[in-house]
């Protein structure tokens, strides 16, 4: 037989490999993986928002605190979880005004304490003037409350590092919980952390916003759950769409 008489070779298609694909694993272990990661990020968000309450509770819980007994030889200290009054007189009043708003700010000197600027209501702004005496409401050694003539000024001590820390918490569960359930639809934490960055800034302001506003709790905690579903359907859009 000749060369040219030997049979051509048969073509058996392109060869497979029987190696598994290293990044693929079973369904079921899949499934199970991106539930876990997605309650993570459910139960980080939802210890953000247990921090924003803790937040929201501290602002007020000296509304429904006692006064403190004569027993309480030092009142006003970090450790009494009870209200003390004292008097304090006016020194100066300032008014400023901007484009979007207008604050009102009362200078008032202490006995005890050192003479200090607060941000009150336009009520008792109005209604006090300079050399006055005005009442000071104490809860754990801070100033919550000036009261003068029936008029009552909350004085919010914004606790910024506790905001920014459920702020960051917030975000980041919700990036997480973004990312694992489009992980079918993009690859890459880019955009998912770019968008929850913004929206932990948002919460960031919202969340010092509604502490301040002297809502009540039914309120604002529900403004802050559909503020937070509002965010997170528009990063889901945002990540969707990128």
């Amino acid at each position: 037989m000749t060369t040219s008489e030997l049979p051509e070779p048969v073509d058996a298609g392109p060869r497979t490999s029987v190696r598994a694909h290293p990044g693929k694993g079973h369904p079921v272990a899949r499934v199970a993986a991106r539930m876990l990661l997605v309650l993570t990020g459910l139960a980080t968000v939802a210890l953000g928002f247990s921090w924003f309450v803790d937040a929201y509770d501290e602002a007020f819980a000296y509304r429904s605190a006692p006064a403190c007994t004569a027993s309480v030889s030092t009142p006003a200290t970090p450790a009494t979880d009870c209200t003390t009054h004292e008097t304090g007189r006016v020194t100066g009043k300032k008014r400023t005004s901007t484009e979007d708003s207008v604050s009102y700010e009362v200078t008032i000197s202490r006995e005890v304490a050192p003479t200090a600027t607060y941000l009150v209501t336009d009520g008792l702004y109005g209604s006090v003037r300079t050399g006055v005496d005005v009442d000071f409401t104490l809860w754990r050694g801070h100033v919550v409350e000036v009261s003068y003539q029936g008029h009552r000024s909350p004085i919010t001590d914004t606790p910024w590092r506790t905001h920014l820390k459920l702020a960051l918490l917030i975000g980041a569960g919700t990036a997480l919980t973004v990312f694992t359930l489009l992980r079918g639809h993009r690859d890459g934490w880019i955009v998912p952390a770019t968008a929850c960055l913004f929206l932990a800034f948002f919460t960031l302001c919202g969340s010092v916003i509604l502490v301040t506003v002297h809502w009540s709790f039914a309120v604002t905690l529900a403004l802050a759950i559909v503020g937070w579903l509002a965010f997170t359907a528009a990063t889901t859009a945002i990540c969707w769409d990128h």
